[in-house]
């Protein structure tokens, strides 16, 4: 065996042992996203700290409206749809959180999902959502075929460009 094959082999035996490492270390993070999809709970954060943990029954009781927002992928023609869930800014003020001088909030989804949205967007009236039903049928998990239990919603964004499926937490900032 020469030394160029020695070499070859040395970098992907420490890769595959790299890889084995972060898959043990995830492992946890996973099983923690799963029980919270399962379980419908939503995380809300004041700057990285967890404030408070809602469940389904919880976040329908602070004020669940109807909306109609459009949805517009890649491969489909936009088109309306009725949803219903609460206000996200409605949410965070029933935690007791400030919305006061703060950049932007960034949601989280189960599938690692990210996107963070402006202030001038969150605050605005009638426009960032987390919806849990959507013509009248609760959203679902992934298991079951679905895009939630919660999904973030921003109504008026014409391209459904900051939109968060499976949506776990949010944290203000």
């Amino acid at each position: 065996m020469n030394k160029n094959t020695k070499i070859l082999i040395s970098v992907i035996l420490i890769l595959v042992l790299i890889s084995a490492v972060a898959i043990m270390m995830n492992k946890d993070n996973v099983a923690t996203k799963k029980e919270l999809n399962d379980n419908d709970i939503f995380i809300v954060m004041d700057k990285g700290a967890e404030i408070a943990t809602y469940n389904m029954t919880e976040i329908q009781s602070i004020g669940a409206v109807d909306f109609t927002a459009t949805l517009d992928t890649s491969n489909s023609d936009p088109e309306d749809f009725q949803y219903t869930g609460v206000l996200l800014k409605n949410i965070f003020s029933h935690a007791g959180i400030t919305l006061e001088g703060r950049e932007a909030i960034v949601v989280s989804a189960a599938d690692g999902y990210t996107v963070a949205i402006p202030m001038d967007k969150f605050m605005a009236d009638d426009n960032v959502y987390l919806a849990y039903k959507k013509e009248g049928t609760l959203i679902g998990t992934r298991e079951e075929g679905g895009k939630g239990p919660y999904q973030m919603i921003v109504s008026k964004d014409q391209f459904s460009q900051f939109w968060c499926k499976y949506a776990l937490s949010a944290d203000l900032q």
